[in-house]
């Protein structure tokens, strides 16, 4: 939809309720929420925030009202704001689901943990029940969870598809309501006059991780065989990532002003062949537009660790972040890359300052807070990774441990909350060290100098953070799970050095750890260190070049699969399980909480 013009109208509508009105003040309170909604939409979130207390004054009991509200306000990183309001939502209805859903996402945020476990149980619950809320008739049916809900609370695996197929039919329905305004045409024949069209869609071209990510992949393309396209839809930051992209793509169109279908039809006048979406359900998600297939094949990529729930036609993966017995658990066509599924950006030039070793004679420990004299542990994910059981397992190492410290950022609102947990578990402060999050221009110096292995997170691991771990030659301790978001860091790790560091299970990731840390094992682990740096150059993982190769060669693979009305597993020779199989053969290792990579 047009959210200016949605915006123009309310605001016309809210100028022309007299004071003292008669009006129903069920109608008021829907205008001003509607109204804070348009203004989040447009990013415009401190405006929202006066609408959504107009609309909680004329109806105190409007819980979507104090949803949006804690929204806007996670947005603006204002936490405890944001966990009062879902905290008076779920007071007033306690089976909202996407009030509950909302509350613990916050929380968890924060590391607040106190009685986290006992409302996500009611939160399954109620998904058992049904995936979608409405609390009263005046309400918009919602999904009850988000998508990144849905990867990141410690769901099944099933339930995460049960999550994520609601989210994904809720978009499609939408979709089909409008999709005979468009009309779709097929775009024309590959032949020795008409190069294999590709497009790539985000929100997220300029200083956000996806954007940095794929950056190096325009100019790799081979222009003799491939046209590519990059189709943003969101304003130019000014970055020089965004600036590369609008140069370095041999087609680049700003559809930032353009609704969903106007998108949508642009991109199919262009002949496109293959879509690949690179937000998947994500701040800025172009879903909608996939979900009107503007092309024929339409692949989620990059962005989400998930499945698109029926949006896209296919899913870019490789056989370790998403092994073929998992394959039931997305709606999707799974199509592998040799290596590793997503492009690591052009290391090379982002970080290509770390061509030497970092040591703590350049980048001391002590002058940004950390102790000189310890083996030092770090984990610079974000904070919603952490979570009670990874806590468990460092409180394991450093307890009693008086050779290791443990090295984290300083998230907003998080420290506090995480040096109680710590202490509850008998770990003292002096045992972790929390710096500022450091400046772009030198957090991986720092990090490459001082850290001397990375700890991944169990409920969602480190993506582009042990990426850059393994640039500049920190190796990183990780225990993979089901999930895709929980095994792409060992998809990474064993491309590399560091594979021996996988974890087989928690009791595993405490004992690599405690080994690590031993005086007598750093040669060992000093060993690794430069095994990995030595690597880089030469490893797959950071081949930008190979990967557009191997990456071109799949996206053929699957276009001639779809003339040729097969699959491309069996466009490859392989024979294609029934979902029935799959789930006989992988029922048993899918219930197991870890497994051997």
């Amino acid at each position: 939809g047009n959210w200016k013009r949605a915006l123009q109208f309310l605001q016309r509508a809210a100028v022309s309720v007299p004071r003292g009105s008669s009006s129903p003040d069920i109608f008021c309170a829907q205008l001003y929420n509607n109204l804070g909604g348009a203004l989040h939409a447009l990013s415009r979130y401190e405006e929202s925030l006066p609408e959504f207390d107009k609309a909680i004054r004329h109806a105190p009991n409007m819980i979507m009202a104090f949803v949006n509200k804690g929204e806007a306000l996670r947005v603006l990183g204002r936490w405890s704001e944001a966990i009062m309001c879902t905290a008076m939502a779920t007071s007033l209805d306690g089976a909202h689901a996407v009030a509950l859903s909302n509350h613990l996402m916050y929380k968890q945020n924060v590391c607040d943990w106190k009685d986290w476990e006992l409302a996500f149980r009611r939160l399954v619950r109620l998904l058992h029940h049904d995936t979608i809320t409405r609390a009263d008739p005046s309400e918009e049916a919602t999904p009850s969870v988000s998508p990144y809900q849905a990867i990141t609370f410690p769901f099944t695996a099933y339930e995460t598809l049960q999550v994520l197929g609601s989210y994904g039919c809720d978009i499609v329905e939408k979709a089909r309501k409008i999709a005979s305004l468009l009309t779709i045409a097929p775009p024309p024949p590959i032949d020795e006059g008409t190069r294999f069209r590709v497009a790539y869609l985000s929100s997220d071209f300029g200083e956000h991780t996806t954007g940095v990510n794929v950056v190096g992949i325009f100019k790799q393309h081979n222009r003799d065989r491939v046209h590519v396209f990059a189709y943003a839809t969101s304003p130019p930051d000014g970055s020089r990532t965004r600036k590369r992209t609008e140069s370095e793509a041999e087609t680049f169109r700003d559809l930032t002003e353009l609704s969903s279908l106007q998108m949508a039809f642009a991109i199919n006048a262009d002949g496109i062949h293959v879509l690949v979406d690179l937000n998947g359900h994500t701040l800025g998600a172009c879903s909608h537009v996939v979900a009107l297939q503007p092309a024929p094949i339409t692949i989620f990529d990059q962005g989400f660790a998930g499945s698109s729930g029926g949006v896209a036609t296919h899913f870019n993966a490789d056989k370790v972040s998403l092994p073929p017995e998992y394959a039931y658990h997305y709606t999707e066509q799974l199509m592998y890359m040799p290596h590793f599924s997503n492009p690591l950006n052009d290391h090379r030039e982002t970080f290509g300052y770390l061509a030497e070793r970092q040591s703590r004679l350049d980048y001391p420990p002590g002058p940004i807070g950390l102790p000189e004299d310890k083996f030092i542990f770090g984990c610079f994910n974000t904070a919603y990774k952490y979570s009670p059981g990874v806590l468990d397992a460092w409180a394991e190492v450093l307890r009693g441990n008086s050779n290791a410290s443990l090295w984290l950022l300083r998230w907003p609102e998080v420290e506090e909350n995480l040096r109680s947990e710590a202490r509850a578990r008998g770990v003292s402060d002096e045992a972790v060290a929390f710096t500022p999050v450091l400046p772009k221009e030198t957090h991986l110096r720092y990090k490459a100098a001082l850290t001397d292995v990375f700890l991944d997170t169990f409920a969602f691991n480190g993506h582009g953070t042990v990426s850059q771990m393994l640039w500049a030659g920190v190796p990183s301790i990780s225990l993979p799970a089901e999930r895709i978001g929980q095994r792409i860091a060992s998809a990474l790790l064993l491309s590399s050095p560091a594979a021996p560091f996988i974890a087989r299970d928690e009791a595993d990731y405490v004992a690599l750890a405690l080994a690590a840390s031993d005086p007598r094992n750093h040669p060992q682990v000093q060993h690794v260190r430069e095994q990995i740096h030595a690597e880089r150059m030469t490893t797959p993982l950071f081949d930008i070049k190979r990967f557009v190769s191997d990456y071109e060669r799949l996206l053929r693979i699957v276009w001639e699969a779809y003339v040729a009305g097969l699959s491309a597993a069996e466009k490859e020779g392989q024979r294609v399980k029934t979902n029935a199989e799959i789930c006989r053969e992988g029922g048993a290792a899918t219930s197991r909480r870890a497994r051997r990579v």
